[in-house]
């Protein structure tokens, strides 16, 4: 197998740490809301429950990004130490422009279609 030139790993792991860093603000922003947001005695009943949508939702984001988190973390490892840009699945190398628009992508196109079909059918 091809390694990826040591450039691209460095354009790449620039890449990846810029989304790391910008996703562990939202994570911490999101989580510093929920905080502030815990005086529901004073509020009527529509205020509660707009503050409860609110932080559910902030909730909800936090956690796509979390998971968002440990991919550009993942990835930044796999550049570390060998094998960035292969599919976990087969092997084989993930195709430049998908890492151009998924620099912390897993799985060549093929794969990511059968996990995503996989991840369907297990759902019901």
């Amino acid at each position: 197998m091809k390694k990826m030139a040591k450039d691209r790993l460095s354009y790449f792991r620039k890449r990846l740490l810029d989304k790391q860093r910008q996703l562990m603000e939202e994570v911490g922003r999101s989580a510093l809301y929920g905080k502030g947001q815990e005086d529901d005695s004073i509020k009527d009943l529509g205020d509660q429950a707009a503050t409860a949508y609110t932080r559910e939702f902030l909730f909800e984001l936090g956690n796509g990004d979390r998971r968002l988190l440990k991919e550009v973390t993942t990835a930044l490892r796999k550049i570390e130490e060998g094998g960035y840009g292969e599919c976990e699945r087969c092997g084989e190398p993930i195709a430049k422009k998908r890492l151009e628009a998924l620099p912390f992508a897993r799985y060549c196109i093929d794969c990511q279609r059968l996990v995503e079909e996989e991840e369907r059918s297990a759902a019901g």
